[in-house]
C-alpha cells in the first residue's frame, strides 16, 4: 500500500456512510475514492448528483491515505453495445507510486511519513473510484475496486 499524508479536500456522507477523498489531477479532471461502510447501500443509490454535492461540500483537513496500487480496465462490450447504439473506448487507470494516471493526467504526490498524529484513511476493503471532468461536471470513469489487498 501507498502512503501519503497531507491535506486534502474530504467529506463524510452520513447517509451512506462513506468517507470521500478527493485527490485532483489537474484544473480539469480529478479522481474521488469513496470508501463505504456498506457497499452495497452506496452501489443501490449513487446519482451523479451526490458527486455534485459531495464536491461542492468538501472540507480541508490533513490525513494519512493509505491507497493500493491498482490498474483498472475496461472489457469489450462492443457487440451488445453497439447494437443498443452506443460505443465504449478502451479506457485505463493506474493508480502507483508515480501517481495517477487517467487520460495522460498525474495527480498524487507520495510523500514521507510524519511523526505528528494525524486522521488515518485506510482504502483496505472494497471502494469505488470515479473520474470527474470540472468543466462539464461530468462522470467520466466510475468504477469499483473489490479486493484492494491483491
Amino acid at each position: 500500500m501507498m502512503n501519503i499524508e497531507k491535506r486534502f479536500e474530504t467529506y463524510r456522507d452520513q447517509m451512506f456512510n462513506t468517507s470521500v477523498l478527493h485527490l485532483p489531477f489537474n484544473s480539469s479532471h480529478s479522481m474521488l475514492l469513496l470508501l463505504p461502510d456498506d457497499m452495497a447501500k452506496l452501489e443501490n443509490a449513487i446519482s451523479a448528483a451526490h458527486v455534485t454535492k459531495w464536491l461542492k461540500w468538501m472540507k480541508h483537513r490533513k490525513y494519512s491515505v493509505y491507497i493500493p496500487k491498482f490498474s483498472i480496465k475496461t472489457y469489450s462490450l462492443k457487440t451488445v453495445l453497439t447494437e443498443m447504439g452506443m460505443v465504449v473506448h478502451q479506457a485505463t487507470l493506474d493508480v502507483d507510486e508515480a501517481g495517477a494516471t487517467a487520460a495522460a493526467a498525474t495527480g498524487i504526490t507520495i510523500t514521507l511519513h510524519s511523526y505528528n498524529y494525524v486522521p488515518v484513511l485506510k482504502f483496505n476493503r472494497p471502494f469505488m473510484v470515479i473520474i470527474t471532468d470540472h468543466s462539464s461536471d461530468n462522470i467520466l470513469f466510475m468504477g469499483k475496486i473489490t479486493n484492494p489487498n491483491i
